[in-house]
């Protein structure tokens, strides 16, 4: 009989734990919403080429912590290189072609005016010489018509007459001379202004090369635009997340070559039963646990409930009644994490309990 009581005890002590546990569990299912399939979500960039080309080097690994305009990915870049020097070659030549225009233009002007300045100063000289022989040929003539009356009247004799018209037939023939040559120089120096538009013709040629050396420039800086696609920066700040390409491959423009993640901005999205989800409010305070940390607990707040449903198929979890690989509808939770653990991934699996002691309806 007294070695009954002691079983009895226990008896009674398991089936009063039971009941509290009953109760306790009770209590969770109307305080709690529960979701056991949770994951970790984070802003992902995706880092794609905008050329297509060849990986020479991925210089980051995955896991690797990078800073904003950090070298990522280099590309081969050997043809762009072999273009921008071949361009700066071109254009050299064609510097040295412009500079020798501009002194062959310097050299003709120089001469041109040296020419047109000598020739005006022989065209002046003539025309004094032309003046001065014209004045003595008039004198002449005057000295003419002096001696002729003279000789009328007896004066003097026949030859000093025939010496003074001899005299201004020679200064007639010079001033005719004289004037000749006024009209050669004259049109010499036509001819030496006519020769003025070789100047001019230099000149197009020089403005032809500067549009040719303008046209080369705009084109090496396209190249070295292209050639700076050739090496991918990083946009952010964040941790390489995976590698999708490797050294050796051929990446066209637009395909993922790196994802990136911000480890400042992840959340936890939890997909909560559309019948549980009229007690699921913002701001309301959340119990986090993670498989990766099965001994710490973590807290969080709801900051957005979503407003469609999704249709997923899943197993039976605590909020659900529906039976394994039954259509679930559920409606995404968005879940701030207040002090997340150093080490998460996009991904990782999560356990949620939202306390929804606030919520009036419960039913």
């Amino acid at each position: 009989m007294g070695s009954k009581r002691p079983f009895k005890l226990i008896i009674f002590i398991v089936v009063l734990g039971a009941i509290l546990l009953a109760i306790y569990e009770t209590f969770f299912w109307f305080t709690h919403v529960y979701e056991n399939d949770a994951r970790v979500q984070t802003e992902l960039t995706n880092i794609s080429s905008q050329v297509n080309g060849k990986i020479e080097r991925i210089i980051v690994k995955e896991g690797e912590v990078i800073k904003k305009d950090q070298p990522l990915v280099k590309l081969l870049d050997d043809d762009i290189r072999l273009s921008i020097k071949a361009l700066k070659t071109e254009l050299a030549l064609k510097k040295v072609e412009k500079e020798k225009l501009i002194l062959e233009k310097r050299a003709f002007e120089t001469e041109l005016n040296s020419k047109l300045r000598t020739q005006n100063e022989k065209i002046k000289r003539i025309q004094l010489e032309y003046q001065s022989v014209k004045d003595r040929m008039k004198l002449a003539g005057k000295n003419v018509k002096r001696v002729a009356f003279l000789y009328q009247k007896e004066l003097i004799p026949e030859e000093k007459l025939i010496a003074e018209k001899d005299k201004f037939l020679v200064l007639k023939g010079d001033v005719a001379i004289k004037a000749a040559q006024i009209t050669v120089a004259k049109r010499e120096l036509q001819e030496f202004q006519a020769t003025s538009s070789k100047s001019d013709v230099i000149t197009e040629k020089i403005k032809i090369l500067e549009i040719q050396q303008m046209r080369i420039r705009d084109s090496i800086e396209m190249q070295k635009v292209e050639l700076s696609y050739r090496t991918i920066l990083s946009p952010i700040d964040g941790v390489v997340g995976r590698v999708h390409r490797y050294r050796g491959e051929y990446v066209e423009d637009g395909v993922d070559i790196i994802t990136l993640h911000n480890p400042a901005q992840f959340w936890i999205e939890a997909y909560v039963d559309e019948s549980q989800i009229r007690h699921v409010l913002v701001g309301m305070q959340v119990l986090i646990d993670f498989e990766s940390y099965p001994f710490r607990d973590f807290y969080g707040v709801v900051t957005h409930v979503g407003n469609l449903t999704t249709a997923q198929t899943g197993l039976r979890t605590r909020s659900s009644g529906s039976s394994f690989g039954g259509n679930v509808e559920r409606v995404p939770v968005r879940i701030n994490i207040n002090d997340p653990p150093k080490y998460l991934t996009p991904g990782m699996q999560a356990s949620v309990n939202i306390r929804i002691y606030e919520s009036i309806e419960l039913w």
